[in-house]
């Protein structure tokens, strides 16, 4: 079975309506090729998921960048995957490095999420990477074993999962991942989904490198 490519845009904390509208219309007028060959996903901030959803291309899907590890109840702030469901919303960013380095999102915590939003219904691109310290001190392969072991030990269906590769190290330090790096965590994460899932899942499985995610 061929693997469709992917490519994904995370907008972070930006935008304003205005700017969210320029956005969509810039990408409703964009030449992709056709939906079996590519999926296209945009990740606005939640307060712009409805609108996004409404006026984006119908080949082009829709992303939140968080969704909470349960249902719904005391979680102030929080959105809960049954919530995305209800809007209609595919897709959900989850263990993004801003959210482990900022809210001490630990590998359990992300891989309970992962597993929760699987199991309402969403489809999940799950972010793993290491920092540049831990890059520096040799570290990567442990770094990313564990975020995927976490991820994988409660997964054991792959088809609606995209694992992002973020490099943590390439942002907003001037250094640059290069082709030959992204080749090397390639391979890492093959070997892994191979251990720790077995051959006949590795042919489910999606990796994208991400820079600015």
């Amino acid at each position: 079975m061929a693997r469709k490519f992917f490519v994904g845009g995370n907008w972070k904390c930006n935008g304003t309506t205005e700017e969210v509208k320029k956005i969509v219309s810039t990408l409703n007028g964009g030449d992709v090729p056709s939906p079996d060959v590519v999926e296209v996903v945009v990740s606005p901030p939640f307060v712009f998921l409805p609108l996004v959803k409404t006026t984006l291309r119908p080949d082009f899907h829709v992303a939140a960048q968080n969704c909470w590890v349960k249902n719904g109840g005391a979680y102030t702030g929080e959105v809960s995957a049954e919530m995305l469901v209800n809007l209609d919303i595919p897709w959900v960013i989850l263990g993004h490095s801003e959210r482990r380095s900022l809210l001490k999102e630990s590998n359990d915590f992300v891989g309970d999420k992962v597993a929760y939003a699987l199991a309402k219904g969403l489809k999940v691109i799950a972010c793993v990477g290491e920092t540049l310290e831990q890059r520096e001190a040799g570290s990567t392969m442990e770094v990313v074993a564990a975020q995927t072991k976490a991820i994988a030990e409660r997964v054991t269906d792959w088809t609606n999962v995209v694992l992002a590769y973020e490099p943590v190290w390439a942002i907003g330090t001037g250094k640059v991942a290069s082709p030959a790096q992204a080749q090397e965590v390639s391979s890492i994460f093959c070997f892994l989904i191979v251990w720790l899932c077995g051959w006949d899942r590795l042919m489910f499985f999606r990796l994208v490198h991400i820079e600015l995610l």
